[in-house]
């Protein structure tokens, strides 16, 4: 092998790596976004949740048997 064609393969394998480089971050920043995404989700259903669920300062809640009569 010449010397030209030695630093051909290192300047190939350079770039290969590089591209590796670059497909792996991104890979990962789609990751971390995915990520994110989700644990938003999932703090606004537990949000929701917990302003659904009745607790016992709140009064009574929709599954309450108490009947209000109508006022003429």
């Amino acid at each position: 092998m010449t010397s030209s064609s030695k630093e051909a393969v290192v300047m190939h394998h350079e770039f290969q790596t590089a591209r590796q480089a670059e497909i792996l971050a991104r890979a990962a920043h789609r990751r971390l976004a995915r990520e994110a995404e989700e644990a938003a989700k999932a703090a606004k259903a537990a949000k929701e949740a917990r302003t659904a669920t009745p607790t016992a300062d709140s009064g009574p809640g929709p599954d309450s048997r108490t009947r209000y009569a109508r006022t003429a």
